[in-house]
């Protein structure tokens, strides 16, 4: 793996950690500000910025100081400065299918959209 995909690798570290644990810091750190998210919930449509998906996590994170369950990059293509990223991880019980966007700003990347679906 080159260094542009161990940085990636390890900004989606820090949003699968800071989502299952809850941890807003964490989550802004891996979300560009104008970061959105997208997806459908038990068949209702959802959208949330970075704020209020990271409050949402810090509210009904399932397990905030157990393990952080395991996940898997399925395709990363990066291409210059932008990236998409689509993974495997879950959240309690619930597994997902998360499709990443990132960016990288001024020597950083970060994430700035997420499409998601549920797969169980």
């Amino acid at each position: 793996m080159g260094n542009e995909e161990e940085k990636i690798r390890a900004v989606i570290d820090k949003y699968v950690t800071g989502f299952n644990r809850g941890d807003k810091v964490l989550l802004m750190e891996a979300f560009h500000p104008r970061f959105v998210s997208s997806g459908l919930i038990d068949g209702e449509l959802q959208w949330d910025s970075a704020e209020e998906f990271a409050d949402f996590c810090a509210d009904a994170a399932p397990d905030p100081k157990g393990p952080v369950p395991d996940w898997e990059i399925k395709s990363l293509i990066v291409s210059g400065a932008t990236a998409v990223a689509v993974i495997h991880d879950r959240w309690g019980q619930r597994r997902f299918c998360d499709t990443l966007t990132l960016l990288k700003d001024r020597g950083r990347w970060q994430i700035v959209f997420k499409a998601f679906q549920r797969l169980a």
